[in-house]
């Protein structure tokens, strides 16, 4: 799958910047509360989440991601980002040393062995009452239509692994088929994309 990803850094942004400004608007605006708390972008791709929150005056920010392609975009423009590349799944932080996890559009491309490991190790290195920041995809009977079909066009394009993972996590029913309720308690979901993707605010538990 990495090598997957040396091509889709050089489109990414300007493919889907339509789509997703919004969706990181609206992530910003729930997260606005967190200025000073320390961040950390689980699976990053391009950064530009975290560039959003720089712009707007957010202290400190981490992004982590695998691929050297999409951390060398990440590392461009005027930021004060700390980049990493690492295993979303074993990552070297230690236990409690974030505030906020976000995990967006991470999920749906992994198989069920790393969305489990990756979701234990965000509950690993959030500390208590620490917030998870997830969004991804959903497919339940207040998806429209649209939302569906533009969601499977765009992963099908994708192509490989990466629309084989998506199509499973589509049909086990998405993020309430793996995050533990006893790690996450869930805060707050809202709808965005023709209800097809969901910005999940959860709460850390002990």
């Amino acid at each position: 799958m990495k090598k997957e990803y040396g091509f889709t850094a050089k489109i990414y942004d300007p493919m889907l910047y339509l789509a997703l400004n919004p969706i990181r608007k609206a992530v910003l605006k729930e997260l606005i509360d967190h200025r000073e708390s320390s961040i950390l972008d689980l699976c990053c791709g391009t950064g530009n989440q975290l560039k959003m929150l720089s712009r707007n005056g957010f202290k400190s920010l981490h992004c982590l991601d695998l691929s050297e392609s999409m951390l060398e975009v990440a590392r461009r423009g005027d930021h004060s980002i700390n980049v990493h590349r690492e295993d979303a799944a074993r990552t070297g932080f230690r236990d409690g040393e974030f505030e906020v996890v976000i995990l967006s559009f991470a999920l749906h491309e992994k198989d069920r062995k790393t969305q489990l490991e990756i979701i234990r190790e965000a509950h690993r290195i959030l500390g208590n009452d620490g917030t998870l920041l997830v969004v991804d995809f959903i497919f339940d009977e207040r998806t429209r239509k649209t939302g569906r079909m533009g969601a499977t066009l765009i992963e099908r394009m994708a192509g490989g692994e990466h629309y084989r993972n998506f199509k499973r996590y589509k049909q086990s029913g998405g993020l309430s088929s793996f995050i533990d309720e006893r790690r996450f308690k869930l805060v707050k979901s809202l709808r965005k994309a023709s209800t097809v993707v969901t910005i999940s605010t959860y709460r850390r538990s002990p």
